[in-house]
């Protein structure tokens, strides 16, 4: 935990800087009403589990400019563990420049109004984000009389600029709403639910980050392709995971997630991908590969795939 410690020379200022905040799918680990073996474990004091934050991201071109990608209900401990967010030298300055998300989830959004102290920040989505946090939660009419906040629109498959030499570019993925906002107004043919490819101008380099993922279409497959590092859905790692705990009655992809394991599940998916890292995100509390010297994160080693943690630091 603490301040930056990435090791490359900035000197040329070239690389884009990515810095996970937090790893974990929706309620984090352990998640206050869950008592599966994991959960048990942590609280019992296993030491091969380490609690985590929900997922989310930093990312800066300038080391000085940073957006958070997606701002969950953990977003201001997120701040406090890494020092580049920290607030200074201005007793209001703060280096946090804008807030990127990928959907209107919970679990992404909440976040904004634990920002409501900041002057301005610029929150970049799809309009139908947008309409969704003007109406279903309406985050924005609630933060108009705490801050300032700028809205810039996402289109899928066009790119934009983001802060200095940051292209991002989101690939649909999922046109499933929101729980709340499922008997709304807005229309259910919208992509609720994108990935992004977040590219360095100067580069060419670039990540892909898609914490969700329910199926890899023509699409998805075309923006992994294009990515030397990929953050890609790591929620679980069987079909039945939850369903096997008695937790619920949906799987993992009714639930919109691919398994890491089994036929056309992540490992599998991956395979056919050059990117130079491999990195699961957005682990569920369930998960086994949560537990350091499991067979199945071994299983995830001997495949090349990486277990993001919190503190990880990526460069392109």
């Amino acid at each position: 935990m603490g301040g930056s410690s990435f090791k490359s020379d900035r000197r040329d200022g070239i690389n884009i800087l990515i810095r996970v905040l937090g790893v974990a799918a929706g309620g984090g680990f352990p998640q206050w009403n869950c008592a599966c073996p994991n959960c048990r474990g942590l609280r019992d004091g296993d030491v091969a589990l380490k609690p985590m934050l929900q997922s989310s991201l930093a990312i800066t071109a300038n080391e000085k400019d940073w957006y958070l990608v997606n701002a969950g209900p953990d977003v201001s401990r997120q701040i406090e563990t890494f020092a580049a967010l920290h607030a200074g030298p201005g007793i209001r300055e703060t280096p946090l420049a804008g807030v990127i998300l990928t959907d209107a989830e919970l679990d992404h959004s909440i976040g904004l109004l634990s920002l409501r102290e900041g002057s301005h920040l610029t929150i970049y989505g799809t309009e139908t984000v947008r309409e969704c946090l003007h109406t279903s939660f309406p985050v924005f009419p609630m933060l108009k009389n705490y801050c300032s906040w700028e809205w810039q629109s996402l289109t899928p498959d066009v790119r934009e600029r983001i802060g200095e030499s940051i292209l991002i570019e989101t690939v649909p993925v999922s046109r499933k709403p929101p729980l709340y906002a499922q008997s709304n107004d807005i229309g259910h043919e919208d992509i609720w639910e994108v990935g992004l490819l977040l590219q360095n101008e100067r580069s060419g380099k670039c990540v892909a980050y898609f914490p969700t993922l329910d199926t890899i279409t023509l699409e998805i497959e075309s923006a992994l392709h294009k990515a030397d590092i990929l953050l890609v859905d790591g929620t679980f790692w069987s079909e039945d995971e939850l369903v096997s705990l008695g937790a619920t009655k949906r799987n993992a992809r009714d639930m919109g997630h691919l398994p890491i394991s089994g036929p056309s599940g992540i490992i599998e998916k991956l395979a056919s991908f050059s990117a130079e890292r491999k990195i699961l995100i957005h682990i569920n509390n369930s998960n086994p590969i949560l537990k350091k010297g499991s067979k199945e994160a071994g299983i995830l080693k001997q495949h090349g795939i990486e277990i993001a943690y919190e503190g990880m630091e990526l460069e392109v």
